[in-house]
C-alpha cells in the first residue's frame, strides 16, 4: 500500500512539473490564461505594435495587466485591443523677466524691469509620427519699447525612424546645437542670435536624416527674413548642416547657408559718403560649433562668419563665442562666457563698416533652479566697444516654464 501511495505521489509530481514546463511565460507576447498568437516585438526605432488577445468565454479581464496604464482595453466580441499610443497635447508657457541697471561713463542708468520674452503656445501629437506646434512670442520692440506679438512657430512635423521633416514657421537649424549647449537663453541670447548672424525662426521647411548614430545631415529652404517679416518674394535662404558625434558627450556642428538678392544696383549712404550705387551679391553664412557635455561641466565654442552683410560685397563679419558651465549640483550652476565680434572694411565704399554688436562681451553669473518650473540668475555683462568704451550691466533674470 505504501508503494502504491509513493508511486501515485511521484507520478503527480512529475505531471505537475511537466505542466509547468509547458506553460508559456507571462509576458507581452503570451498569456497564461488566454489563447494568443505571438506578436513580433518592434525594433527600438519603431513604434510599439498593437497587441490583441482572444479572451476565454465569460472572461472580462485583459490578459496583459502588467502593461502601462496608457494602454486601453476595449472588449468587442471577446477581443482585447491594446493601443500603444494616444493622441495628446501640451500647453507651452515660458516667461523671461529681467531687472537690472547699466553702468557707463555717466554712472548707473536705465534701472528697471524688463519683460524680454513671453511664449504662449500648444503642441499636439496626433500619432507617433505627426506633431503640430503653434507658439506666440510677445517681446519688446527695440525702437519704441512697446510689446509686440508675433507667431514664433506654426508648423507640422513628421518623424519616422531616421527621417524628420518640418514645415511652416520653424526654428532655425543653424545653431540649435549651440543653443542647447549654452542652455541659458533666459540670461542671454546665443551669439548667432545676439549679433545677427541668423534668425531664430523663419518660414520654410527643414529635412533631417540620421545617417548613423553619430552622424546626421539637414537641409533647409527658408524665407530668410525671420519670423517677424513674413512676406512673399523670389529670394530664399538655402542651408545645409552636419551634426557629428565622434565620441560620447562630444558634438560638432558644421553649417552653411546662402541667400540670394536682386541683382539691380542699390544706393548706399554711409557716414559722410554720398549715395553710391552698388550691385548686391548673395549673402553667405558659415557656422561652426564644438561642445563637450560632462557630468560635472559643459563647454562650448561657436564661430560664425557672414559674407556680404546687407548683400553688399566687402561687408564681412566674424564672431567667436566660448563658454563654460560648471554643474555644482542639480539645482546650481556657475557660468561664464566670452564673445568677440569683428567686422571688416568695405573696399568699394572706402569706409569702416561695423556690424551689429561689434566689440567684446563678457557674461558671468549663477544659474539657480528653484524647482522644475522656475529658475533665477544673478549675472553681469561687461561690454567693450570697438572704440574702447566700456559699460557694465548687472541684472537678475528669471525664467518661468510651465
Amino acid at each position: 500500500m505504501k508503494k502504491i501511495i509513493f508511486v501515485f505521489t511521484l507520478a503527480a509530481a512529475l505531471m505537475g512539473t511537466a505542466a509547468m514546463a509547458q506553460q508559456p511565460e507571462h509576458n507581452h507576447q503570451n498569456c497564461p490564461h488566454h489563447n494568443q498568437q505571438k506578436v513580433d516585438q518592434p525594433r527600438p526605432d519603431q513604434a510599439p505594435q498593437a497587441v490583441s488577445c482572444q479572451s476565454l468565454p465569460g472572461d472580462k479581464e485583459c490578459c496583459h495587466k502588467e502593461q502601462s496604464s496608457q494602454h486601453q482595453c476595449q472588449h468587442h466580441e471577446g477581443h482585447c485591443n491594446h493601443d500603444a499610443f494616444r493622441p495628446h497635447g501640451q500647453a507651452i508657457i515660458t516667461l523671461f523677466e529681467h531687472f537690472g541697471a547699466t553702468n557707463t561713463a555717466d554712472g548707473w542708468t536705465q534701472n528697471g524691469f524688463q519683460m524680454e520674452r513671453a511664449y504662449f503656445g500648444y503642441k499636439y501629437m496626433f500619432d507617433p509620427h505627426w506633431t503640430a506646434t503653434v507658439i506666440f512670442d510677445a517681446s519688446e520692440a527695440a525702437t519704441n519699447g512697446i510689446e509686440h506679438v508675433f507667431v514664433k512657430n506654426a508648423n507640422v512635423q513628421y518623424k519616422n525612424h531616421r527621417f524628420t521633416a518640418i514645415a511652416g514657421i520653424i526654428n532655425s537649424s543653424q545653431a540649435v546645437l549651440a543653443e542647447k549647449y549654452w542652455g541659458l537663453r533666459y540670461v542671454a541670447r546665443s551669439m548667432y542670435d545676439l549679433y545677427g548672424y541668423g534668425n531664430t525662426a523663419d518660414l520654410g521647411f527643414n529635412l533631417k536624416y540620421d545617417i548613423a548614430p553619430w552622424l546626421s545631415a539637414d537641409f533647409s529652404m527658408l524665407n530668410g527674413e525671420g519670423f517677424r517679416k513674413i512676406q512673399l518674394d523670389n529670394h530664399y535662404l538655402y542651408g545645409l548642416g552636419l551634426n557629428i558625434s565622434p565620441i560620447e558627450h562630444f558634438d560638432i556642428r558644421i553649417y552653411g547657408d546662402i541667400q540670394t538678392h536682386d541683382t539691380n544696383a542699390v544706393s548706399v549712404s554711409r557716414g559722410t559718403l554720398a549715395d553710391t550705387a552698388v550691385n548686391p551679391v548673395a549673402r553667405k553664412n558659415v557656422h561652426f560649433f564644438a561642445g563637450y557635455d560632462h557630468r560635472y561641466f559643459r563647454i562650448g565654442a561657436e564661430y560664425n562668419m557672414r559674407f556680404a552683410c546687407n548683400y553688399l560685397p566687402g561687408d564681412n563679419a566674424t564672431g567667436l563665442s566660448v563658454y563654460a558651465v560648471g554643474k555644482i549640483n542639480p539645482k546650481l550652476n556657475l557660468f561664464c562666457r566670452y564673445d568677440r565680434g569683428v567686422s571688416s572694411d568695405n573696399d568699394l565704399l572706402s569706409t569702416a563698416f561695423q556690424y551689429a554688436y561689434d566689440g567684446q562681451n563678457i557674461f558671468a553669473g549663477v544659474d539657480y533652479r528653484i524647482n522644475k518650473l522656475v529658475a533665477v540668475s544673478p549675472a553681469i555683462q561687461y561690454h567693450i566697444t570697438p572704440a574702447g568704451a566700456t559699460s557694465l550691466y548687472a541684472y537678475l533674470s528669471c525664467k518661468v516654464n510651465l
